[in-house]
């Protein structure tokens, strides 16, 4: 028997939720853009197009996908591990950066924008100082991908800023 390399289901979970994930997005509002190359945060960059107009108005995502979503609060919030040197990357970030959290099987795109969780969240800030790999953040499961994507749209016209002792706030 000839040795090859062996398909996995994580390889097949992640490139399931980066085609939901690209797909979701309306194309009359929204040119998807796959981040090749060495993966250190980021997946896809999702560019807005208002008015058929290019006013570079960008969200920086990171793709988790996930067969079992851990449901929490009466299944209106989902519970997520990501590593805390994703979510210290994604909070540098002057743009909008998402967690997109794929349910592969239910072919469910949430979403979470990242600084205006921990914005609404100080408390989670601790968290990132506590020498774990991972923390959980809440993502409510009305945040999903769809054609109703007025929010999205609005957090892609969003600026962050980082102040001393992680005053981060958004400014527009």
């Amino acid at each position: 028997m000839q040795k090859l390399p062996q398909d996995c289901s994580p390889r097949v979970i992640g490139a399931r939720a980066r085609q939901l994930v690209h797909y979701s997005f309306d194309v009359h509002h929204w040119e998807y853009h796959e981040c090749t190359g060495t993966d250190h945060g980021i997946d896809c960059i999702i560019e807005l197009v208002e008015d058929e107009l290019w006013h570079n108005k960008k969200i920086e995502g990171q793709i988790k996908g996930t067969r079992k979503p851990v449901h929490i609060q009466n299944g209106a919030v989902i519970s997520f591990p990501i590593e805390v040197k994703t979510v210290n990357y994604g909070l540098g970030s002057n743009g909008a950066f998402v967690l997109f959290v794929v349910d592969v099987d239910k072919e469910t795109v949430y979403y979470l924008p990242l600084q205006d969780y921990f914005i609404a969240n100080p408390n989670e800030f601790v968290k990132l100082e506590k020498n774990k790999e991972k923390i959980n953040v809440h993502i409510p499961t009305c945040n999903t991908v769809s054609d109703n994507d007025f929010e999205l749209q609005q957090i892609a016209k969003s600026v962050y800023i980082d102040g001393p002792s992680r005053n981060l706030r958004r400014v527009q």
